[in-house]
């Protein structure tokens, strides 16, 4: 009877480990659903084996366990695209402020450049304007000169008839 005992206890012992490789299965794949259904089907055990007065009642609150895991991730997931899409709101209202801010400024700018070409156009005129009367003025002014010239040395040639 010991021999049977041993092959018994062997059997329970590579049926536990295939359960527990269904379990850690159903853990890390989202895909796989959450019930006996499904560790059944991976371990291939009768589904009698899973009774819940049973000697492996356990896997039912196995995977109630992974069930509450699971709604857990999805709420922390949940709140993390919330928070997420909080930041890039954030983000967005932050980046129109200073789209808001460079254009206002740009504005501004472009503003004061159209008065200061005006500004400067003005002057360039003024200097044209005044290089131009600064030129007659000394064509008169040399004009003069030549005239005042001519009058000293007729001047200078009456004179030196009359003395002579």
């Amino acid at each position: 009877m010991a021999e049977y005992d041993q092959k018994n206890q062997e059997l329970y012992d590579k049926n536990t480990d295939k359960i527990q490789v269904a379990l850690d299965a159903i853990r890390k794949d989202k895909k796989l659903k959450v019930t006996k259904s499904q560790v059944i089907r991976l371990t291939g055990l009768h589904r009698n084996t899973f009774d819940c007065k049973g000697a492996r009642a356990w896997v039912g609150v196995e995977l109630e366990i992974i069930k509450k895991q699971r709604q857990e991730e999805l709420k922390r997931s949940q709140l993390t695209k919330k928070q997420q899409e909080g930041n890039l709101q954030d983000l967005l209202d932050q980046s129109k402020l200073e789209i808001l801010h460079w254009f206002t400024k740009y504005s501004e700018l472009e503003r004061e450049l159209g008065k200061q070409r005006i500004r400067s156009k003005r002057d360039i005129d003024s200097l044209e304007w005044h290089k131009a009367e600064i030129k007659k003025e000394r064509e008169v002014h040399n004009m003069l000169e030549e005239r005042v010239e001519l009058l000293e040395s007729l001047l200078n040639d009456k004179l030196g008839n009359n003395g002579a």
